[in-house]
Protein backbone atom coordinates (compact mmCIF):
# COMPACT_ATOMS: atom_id res chain seq x y z
CA UNK A 1 0.00 0.00 0.00
CA UNK A 2 1.33 3.76 -0.92
CA UNK A 3 2.48 5.46 1.93
CA UNK A 4 0.41 8.12 1.54
CA UNK A 5 -2.51 6.04 1.66
CA UNK A 6 -1.26 4.69 4.94
CA UNK A 7 -0.70 7.87 6.24
CA UNK A 8 -4.72 8.73 5.37
CA UNK A 9 -6.07 5.80 7.21
CA UNK A 10 -3.85 6.61 10.03
CA UNK A 11 -5.02 10.57 10.38
CA UNK A 12 -8.73 9.01 9.55
CA UNK A 13 -8.48 6.74 12.70
CA UNK A 14 -7.00 9.79 14.77
CA UNK A 15 -9.76 11.63 13.56
CA UNK A 16 -12.54 9.24 14.45
CA UNK A 17 -10.96 8.25 18.31
CA UNK A 18 -10.56 12.42 18.61
CA UNK A 19 -14.43 12.86 17.84
CA UNK A 20 -15.45 10.33 19.75
CA UNK A 21 -13.85 11.98 22.90
CA UNK A 22 -14.92 15.32 22.12
CA UNK A 23 -18.70 14.50 20.72
CA UNK A 24 -21.27 12.38 23.30
CA UNK A 25 -21.67 9.64 20.80
CA UNK A 26 -24.33 7.86 23.03
CA UNK A 27 -26.37 11.17 23.69
CA UNK A 28 -26.70 11.78 20.04
CA UNK A 29 -27.71 7.91 19.39
CA UNK A 30 -30.38 8.28 21.84
CA UNK A 31 -31.54 10.99 20.86
CA UNK A 32 -31.25 9.58 17.47
CA UNK A 33 -33.11 6.50 19.16
CA UNK A 34 -36.51 8.31 20.61
CA UNK A 35 -36.80 10.30 17.48
CA UNK A 36 -37.23 7.27 15.16
CA UNK A 37 -39.62 5.58 17.65
CA UNK A 38 -41.58 8.78 18.09
CA UNK A 39 -41.99 8.38 14.25
CA UNK A 40 -43.51 5.06 14.84
CA UNK A 41 -43.66 3.34 11.36
CA UNK A 42 -42.66 6.51 9.29
CA UNK A 43 -39.53 5.71 11.11
CA UNK A 44 -37.71 3.47 8.93
CA UNK A 45 -38.63 5.94 5.45
CA UNK A 46 -37.93 8.88 6.83
CA UNK A 47 -34.53 7.21 7.53
CA UNK A 48 -33.91 5.69 4.30
CA UNK A 49 -35.29 9.03 2.68
CA UNK A 50 -32.86 10.69 4.28
CA UNK A 51 -29.66 8.27 3.51
CA UNK A 52 -30.93 8.90 -0.09
CA UNK A 53 -31.04 11.92 0.04
CA UNK A 54 -27.58 12.29 1.24
CA UNK A 55 -25.85 10.28 -0.98
CA UNK A 56 -27.07 11.30 -3.79
CA UNK A 57 -25.73 14.45 -3.52
CA UNK A 58 -22.47 12.48 -2.57
CA UNK A 59 -22.79 12.73 1.00
CA UNK A 60 -21.40 10.07 3.78
CA UNK A 61 -23.60 6.30 3.33
CA UNK A 62 -21.54 4.65 5.89
CA UNK A 63 -22.50 6.47 9.30
CA UNK A 64 -26.04 5.36 7.99
CA UNK A 65 -25.01 2.16 8.37
CA UNK A 66 -23.18 1.96 10.97
CA UNK A 67 -25.68 3.57 13.27
CA UNK A 68 -28.79 1.50 11.67
CA UNK A 69 -28.74 -1.32 13.89
CA UNK A 70 -28.69 0.45 17.30
CA UNK A 71 -31.72 2.64 15.57
CA UNK A 72 -33.57 -0.76 14.79
CA UNK A 73 -32.34 -3.76 15.40
CA UNK A 74 -30.18 -5.85 13.24
CA UNK A 75 -32.33 -7.88 11.39
CA UNK A 76 -34.85 -4.70 10.29
CA UNK A 77 -31.54 -2.34 10.08
CA UNK A 78 -29.81 -5.06 7.33
CA UNK A 79 -33.35 -4.69 5.67
CA UNK A 80 -33.57 -1.11 5.65
CA UNK A 81 -29.78 -0.61 4.58
CA UNK A 82 -30.58 -2.88 1.17
CA UNK A 83 -33.86 -1.25 0.51
CA UNK A 84 -31.78 2.17 1.09
CA UNK A 85 -28.78 1.25 -0.86
CA UNK A 86 -31.00 0.09 -3.60
CA UNK A 87 -32.97 3.42 -4.11
CA UNK A 88 -29.83 5.34 -4.19
CA UNK A 89 -27.86 3.35 -6.66
CA UNK A 90 -31.18 3.07 -8.69
CA UNK A 91 -32.23 7.01 -7.80
CA UNK A 92 -28.51 7.50 -9.56
CA UNK A 93 -28.51 5.51 -12.35
CA UNK A 94 -31.98 6.55 -13.75
CA UNK A 95 -30.91 10.59 -12.79
CA UNK A 96 -27.87 10.06 -15.24
CA UNK A 97 -29.36 8.30 -17.89
CA UNK A 98 -32.77 10.10 -18.27
CA UNK A 99 -32.42 13.61 -16.57
CA UNK A 100 -29.03 15.09 -16.35
CA UNK A 101 -26.67 13.07 -18.99
CA UNK A 102 -24.59 15.75 -20.25
CA UNK A 103 -24.40 17.30 -16.92
CA UNK A 104 -23.38 14.32 -15.28
CA UNK A 105 -20.99 13.50 -18.89
CA UNK A 106 -19.17 16.59 -18.06
CA UNK A 107 -18.41 16.10 -14.31
CA UNK A 108 -16.93 12.69 -15.08
CA UNK A 109 -15.22 13.93 -18.55
CA UNK A 110 -11.34 13.02 -17.64
CA UNK A 111 -11.84 10.58 -14.65
CA UNK A 112 -9.15 7.95 -15.61
CA UNK A 113 -11.53 5.47 -12.60
CA UNK A 114 -14.70 6.30 -14.64
CA UNK A 115 -13.32 5.32 -18.23
CA UNK A 116 -11.22 1.99 -16.95
CA UNK A 117 -14.58 0.95 -15.12
CA UNK A 118 -16.35 1.98 -18.50
CA UNK A 119 -14.02 0.05 -20.66
CA UNK A 120 -14.40 -2.85 -18.71
CA UNK A 121 -18.16 -3.38 -18.26
CA UNK A 122 -18.93 -5.01 -22.19
CA UNK A 123 -16.97 -7.92 -20.80
CA UNK A 124 -16.63 -7.87 -16.98
CA UNK A 125 -20.05 -6.74 -15.76
CA UNK A 126 -20.80 -9.64 -13.38
CA UNK A 127 -17.65 -8.82 -11.50
CA UNK A 128 -17.08 -5.13 -11.80
CA UNK A 129 -20.34 -3.72 -10.91
CA UNK A 130 -20.33 -5.99 -7.99
CA UNK A 131 -16.16 -5.35 -7.14
CA UNK A 132 -17.37 -1.34 -6.84
CA UNK A 133 -19.58 -2.08 -4.43
CA UNK A 134 -17.20 -3.34 -2.06
CA UNK A 135 -14.48 -1.68 -2.39
CA UNK A 136 -14.05 1.83 -1.18
CA UNK A 137 -14.77 4.05 -3.92
CA UNK A 138 -17.17 7.46 -4.20
CA UNK A 139 -20.43 5.60 -3.79
CA UNK A 140 -22.81 8.31 -5.69
CA UNK A 141 -20.15 9.09 -8.60
CA UNK A 142 -19.98 5.32 -9.68
CA UNK A 143 -23.96 5.48 -9.77
CA UNK A 144 -24.29 8.45 -11.64
CA UNK A 145 -21.04 6.75 -13.96
CA UNK A 146 -23.49 3.91 -14.21
CA UNK A 147 -26.41 5.24 -16.05
CA UNK A 148 -23.93 6.54 -18.63
CA UNK A 149 -22.55 3.51 -19.68
CA UNK A 150 -24.84 1.00 -21.79
CA UNK A 151 -25.37 -1.24 -19.33
CA UNK A 152 -29.92 -1.84 -18.83
CA UNK A 153 -31.16 -0.91 -15.81
CA UNK A 154 -32.24 -4.03 -14.90
CA UNK A 155 -28.43 -6.17 -14.90
CA UNK A 156 -27.36 -2.84 -12.91
CA UNK A 157 -29.23 -3.42 -10.35
CA UNK A 158 -28.91 -7.11 -10.26
CA UNK A 159 -25.29 -7.22 -9.97
CA UNK A 160 -24.69 -4.27 -7.65
CA UNK A 161 -27.14 -6.34 -5.25
CA UNK A 162 -24.10 -8.89 -5.68
CA UNK A 163 -22.04 -6.72 -3.82
CA UNK A 164 -24.34 -4.14 -1.89
CA UNK A 165 -26.11 -6.97 0.00
CA UNK A 166 -23.14 -9.20 1.70
CA UNK A 167 -21.37 -5.24 1.96
CA UNK A 168 -24.17 -4.28 4.37
CA UNK A 169 -24.81 -7.58 6.15
CA UNK A 170 -21.21 -7.00 6.96
CA UNK A 171 -21.32 -3.49 8.15
CA UNK A 172 -24.98 -3.66 10.02
CA UNK A 173 -24.15 -6.78 11.87
CA UNK A 174 -20.54 -6.48 12.60
CA UNK A 175 -21.77 -2.85 13.89
CA UNK A 176 -24.03 -4.62 16.33
CA UNK A 177 -21.51 -7.14 16.91
CA UNK A 178 -19.27 -4.54 18.31
CA UNK A 179 -21.97 -3.25 20.89
CA UNK A 180 -23.21 -6.10 21.47
CA UNK A 181 -26.57 -7.13 20.34
CA UNK A 182 -25.62 -9.55 17.90
CA UNK A 183 -24.25 -13.30 18.34
CA UNK A 184 -24.68 -16.33 17.62
CA UNK A 185 -26.02 -17.33 13.72
CA UNK A 186 -26.52 -13.65 12.99
CA UNK A 187 -22.62 -13.26 13.68
CA UNK A 188 -21.95 -16.39 11.67
CA UNK A 189 -24.34 -14.75 9.11
CA UNK A 190 -22.11 -11.84 9.25
CA UNK A 191 -18.82 -14.33 8.94
CA UNK A 192 -20.48 -15.79 5.89
CA UNK A 193 -21.22 -11.98 4.26
CA UNK A 194 -17.72 -11.38 4.97
CA UNK A 195 -15.99 -14.30 2.85
CA UNK A 196 -18.40 -13.41 -0.21
CA UNK A 197 -17.35 -9.64 0.06
CA UNK A 198 -13.70 -10.39 0.17
CA UNK A 199 -14.13 -13.17 -2.48
CA UNK A 200 -15.32 -10.63 -4.75
CA UNK A 201 -13.26 -8.02 -3.82
CA UNK A 202 -10.49 -10.41 -4.94
CA UNK A 203 -11.94 -11.47 -8.30
CA UNK A 204 -12.62 -7.86 -9.09
CA UNK A 205 -9.10 -6.67 -8.53
CA UNK A 206 -7.57 -9.29 -10.46
CA UNK A 207 -9.77 -8.34 -13.62
CA UNK A 208 -8.95 -4.94 -12.56
CA UNK A 209 -5.23 -5.80 -12.75
CA UNK A 210 -5.47 -7.84 -15.97
CA UNK A 211 -6.78 -4.74 -17.65
CA UNK A 212 -4.11 -2.52 -16.87
CA UNK A 213 -0.82 -4.84 -18.19
CA UNK A 214 0.43 -4.57 -20.85
CA UNK A 215 -0.97 -7.24 -23.66
CA UNK A 216 1.55 -9.98 -24.53
CA UNK A 217 3.61 -10.47 -27.28
CA UNK A 218 3.09 -12.95 -29.54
Amino acid sequence: MPAWRLAAAALLVVAVVGLVHVVDVPEHLRRAQGWMEGLGAWGPIVFIAIYVATTLVAGPGLPFTLVSPVLFGPWAAFVIMVVASSLSASSAFLIARYLARDAVARRLEGNARFARVNRLLDQHAWIIIPFVRVVPVPFALNNYGFGLTSISFRRYLLLSEVGMIPMNAVLVLGAGWVIGIVSGPLAALAGVAAAIVVAVAFAGRRVWRQSAAPPRKP
